[in-house]
């Protein structure tokens, strides 16, 4: 294995390590919460949650809380009910929609810490599907029922992070193996003056 194909690698890797994010699965025309939590020890603090990728800003403001109540929101769909004295944001978006899907962002601006959390959530909201469903004593009598998939699934990225850090790892140890090999060999093969 050359050493450029085990730097390639590991660039791969890394950059998968630093854009993944919690994932939420929806269904359209139901509600799904994206979760959202910071510690209320130090002070209820403002937070808003925004579209994209966090960053300085919450980018496209969706929805503003000073902790105590919401005093912006773009649409009414956009709800916080968890209980915002306890530090629980999590977003709730009623009636999603397949626009609804992508990158979103909860920034609290802790109080204490002259701080800021930040946390980017991938929301996939898919459609229900349907069932035709024909009855075997009557064939005539069709109908179709919509199904829809089980409650949101959030998808753990613990897991993920963990199988990224053992496979940085064990290429890192396979690396430096190899170059101790090659060094090895190539001390044998020197004929000495």
């Amino acid at each position: 294995m050359h050493p450029q194909a085990l730097v390639s690698g590991l660039l791969l890797l890394l950059a998968a390590a630093v854009d993944s994010f919690p994932e939420v699965r929806g269904v359209v025309g139901h509600s799904v919460t994206l979760p959202c939590t910071y510690p209320v020890s130090d002070g209820i603090s403002s937070m808003c949650w925004g579209r994209g990728k966090c960053g300085d800003t919450c980018g496209q403001t969706l929805i503003w809380t000073d902790g105590h109540r919401v005093y912006y929101r773009t649409d009414r769909r956009y709800q916080l009910k968890g209980q915002l004295l306890q530090g629980d944001v999590s977003l709730t978006i009623e009636n999603a929609t397949g626009r609804d899907s992508g990158l979103y962002c909860c920034r609290v601006e802790m109080k204490r810490w002259n701080a800021v959390q930040r946390l980017t959530a991938s929301l996939q909201v898919q459609p229900a599907y349907t069932e035709t469903v024909t009855s075997p004593h009557r064939p005539w009598n069709k109908h179709t029922e919509v199904v829809p998939t089980p409650h949101p699934i959030m998808i753990p990225t613990k897991g993920l992070y963990i199988g990224i850090s053992v496979s940085v790892g064990l290429l890192l140890l396979t690396g430096i193996l190899m170059i101790l090999k090659c060094r090895h060999t190539r001390k044998k093969r020197k004929p000495e003056v």
